[in-house]
């Protein structure tokens, strides 16, 4: 049985120096911004307005790992856009 691990939230500025890129980039990965990091599983809104965005430091790094591994260089649109649905989904 797989033991789910402890997530380990960083604000924008920490997890973009964790994970090699600028703050505006991993921005710009949110859902909301037509990315690939999903709202709620990857990031999270702070309770307040002014409250930093927290991500999941975790799961932004297999996230990124399936993107860099060709996950981006899928020929289909179609194809890339279901798995990404599928994945939100778990």
């Amino acid at each position: 049985m797989k033991t789910e691990e402890k997530a380990v939230l960083k604000t924008t500025g920490s997890a973009a120096g964790i994970l090699g890129v600028s703050t505006k980039t991993l921005r710009r990965y949110r859902d909301l911004e037509g990315g690939f990091l999903i709202q709620d599983k990857d990031w999270f809104f702070g309770a307040f307005d002014n409250s930093p965005i927290r991500w999941d430091i975790n799961r932004c790094k297999e996230a990124l790992s399936k993107r860099r591994k060709g996950f981006s260089k899928y020929q289909d649109f179609q194809l890339a856009k279901k798995i990404l649905e599928d994945q939100r989904k778990k």
